[in-house]
């Protein structure tokens, strides 16, 4: 935990610094979007602030992100006329990250398309209801909590549109590996696809 504490501390520190020198950058950004991965789904905030060269993000992240049970299915209750889950998982993982997104051929590609690489990292705050059927209070009231390292590394393509928005579609692997058991299980990494809506800040131009 204490090295978690200190690695937060520092990429605070850089982040300052970050946005001190790229204040004046025609390439900040910032929007939400949704997740869809091989251990759940989820959505996600994000803030990334770009060099004046449109190859090198910041990116600042915050995620919900809801784990699916492994033979969680909806099954249709004919009693009271609605869908039930059976054999879900009451445990939702909140990664916070702070990464680079490299953009290697900014500039070269017709039509704002951008190819680019990253690589995050940051911790999770996990949090481990009872299963069961019961109420919201039953299932979340004596929630088990921890916090434990967080990471995500892959690639995506980037569609921007003049001075108003872009589209990215990061394609990777999750790194959810917990420091206490949930579940039965420590490692809840795998496959995320994740779909992010951003806005150019008004002051900005492409």
């Amino acid at each position: 935990m204490e090295v978690i504490k200190y690695c937060m501390k520092l990429l605070f520190i850089f982040l300052i610094i970050f946005n001190i020198s790229a204040g004046q950058s025609s390439n900040t950004r910032y929007g939400a979007g949704l997740d869809i991965g091989s251990k759940g789904s989820g959505f996600f905030f994000n803030y990334l602030m770009g060099n004046l060269d449109k190859n090198l993000d910041l990116v600042c992240e915050g995620r919900y992100y809801d784990i699916k049970g492994e033979t969680e299915m909806y099954v249709y209750d004919y009693w009271t006329n609605q869908y039930n889950t059976i054999s879900g998982q009451n445990l939702i993982l909140m990664p916070f990250m702070i990464g680079f997104n490299y953009h290697p051929f900014a500039g070269q590609i017709e039509n704002n398309f951008s190819p680019f690489i990253t690589i995050r990292g940051g911790t999770t705050f996990a949090i481990d209801g009872e299963e069961g059927v019961g109420s919201f209070k039953e299932k979340w009231g004596n929630a088990k909590t921890h916090w434990s390292p967080a990471g995500f590394i892959g690639g995506g393509i980037e569609f921007r549109w003049y001075s108003q928005s872009s589209i990215a579609i990061h394609i990777g692997s999750d790194i959810l590996k917990l420091s206490q058991k949930a579940d039965e299980k420590y490692d809840y990494s795998g496959l995320l696809i994740h779909i992010a809506f951003n806005r150019f800040k008004k002051n900005n131009t492409l």
